[in-house]
């Protein structure tokens, strides 16, 4: 063979190993997901009126997404008000209740007259016992606490007491805490609210796993989305094991190619490294993602 063809015939087999070589596939599988009791803290002081409101409006989110599960889930309310102790101002709601979304709508409005120092961390920590509840939190079941207050927390002692007392409280598979509270540092303004820094509360959802959004935010749909996609167990994020060069990218769910797009598909995280799922094509329990592409450098 003319030398000129070997120096071809080798050029290409190493071009064809380098891709083979440069090629990753990730492999998951979306796991199942125990049942998840979740416990509001709504504030309940004199600057309270448009954010309930808001929570109220945009639950419809929340139990959209759940009913399009299968998450097994309980759902109370109680307030920030120390005279109330943690109890539950209203039935617990479950996947069985009628019209879920009015009767929520209906629980969380707890009006204003609590104490205007708020007692949120507090009022979580006890709202989870079972003393203070009784067969509200399950042995099998995911713990969430959902703070809602537009001031900080006002509970005796730091916010890592707090954490201990969650955790010690709800020993059932595990127990997180979300924040829509003010912004740090200084918290934040809007055309319907204003509200102090939530530091406290945005401290205890970092301790515990949670998420956090601004409760000045023009409505509260997404941050409401996107706890439900925890509840129900549908993780939306699955980070890749090497660095993707993201033209390269292919995605398949239970062996069917999924385009990337924004609404109801999926799209590359170059921060998170990772490819994230939105609306239906958020894989369900059991089904099998297989990501396909080459390192990027």
């Amino acid at each position: 063979m003319p030398r000129s063809l070997l120096a071809l015939a080798a050029l290409v087999g190493c071009s064809d190993y380098e891709v083979k070589n440069l090629t990753v596939e990730d492999h998951f599988v979306q796991d199942e997901y125990p049942p998840a009791d979740v416990l509001f803290v709504v504030d309940n002081s004199a600057s309270m009126v448009e954010e309930q409101e808001r929570l109220g409006a945009n639950f419809g989110a929340f139990v959209e997404l759940l009913g399009s599960t299968t998450a097994n889930y309980r759902i109370g309310v109680t307030t920030t008000d120390p005279a109330n102790g943690g109890v539950l101002v209203g039935p617990v709601l479950t996947p069985d209740t009628a019209d879920v979304v009015a009767a929520f709508t209906a629980i969380v409005d707890v009006g204003v007259k609590g104490d205007r120092d708020e007692q949120g961390l507090a009022m979580g920590a006890m709202g989870v016992r079972s003393d203070v509840n009784p067969g509200f939190l399950r042995d099998s079941a995911y713990a969430h606490v959902v703070f809602v207050s537009d001031e900080d927390d006002h509970s005796a002692g730091d916010a890592e007491r707090y954490v201990d007392a969650l955790r010690q409280s709800a020993p059932g598979a595990g127990v997180f805490a979300h924040a829509l509270v003010g912004d740090e540092p200084e918290g934040c303004l809007s055309g319907t609210s204003a509200a102090g820094a939530g530091s406290r509360y945005l401290a205890v959802a970092d301790a515990l796993g949670g998420l956090s959004e601004s409760i000045c935010a023009d409505d509260y749909a997404l941050v409401l989305e996107a706890i439900g996609l925890v509840v129900s167990g549908w993780n939306p994020v699955f980070p890749l094991t090497e660095i993707a060069a993201s033209e390269t990218l292919e995605v398949n769910v239970d062996g069917v190619y999924l385009p990337e797009r924004e609404a109801d598909g999926w799209h590359y995280s170059i921060g998170d490294n990772a490819v994230i799922f939105s609306g239906r094509a958020i894989p369900r329990p059991g089904m099998e993602v297989l990501v396909t592409y080459q390192r990027g450098g």
